[in-house]
């Protein structure tokens, strides 16, 4: 399955935009420089006090489906 990796520093007050209702989906820049767009509640396990921040792998399936998230470092 396909994965991609990227690093996240997201502060609580943007997170706080996706509580709310006013976003839905994350963009980031992969490592290897593509465009990815996911949703913003995959990210909730990693939520803090500070916001979000670290290297994640996110992996897809065929149809680019997400699968999983992991973080691998914060």
């Amino acid at each position: 399955m396909p994965v991609m990796r990227f690093r996240l520093e997201l502060p609580a007050e943007s997170y706080r935009r996706y509580y709310q209702g006013l976003a839905s989906m994350v963009q980031v820049r992969t490592l290897d420089g593509q465009n990815l767009r996911f949703p913003a509640n995959v990210l909730r396990p990693w939520l803090g006090h500070a916001g979000i921040s670290g290297l994640f792998e996110i992996e897809f399936d065929e149809n680019r489906r997400f699968v999983s998230l992991q973080r691998l470092s914060a």
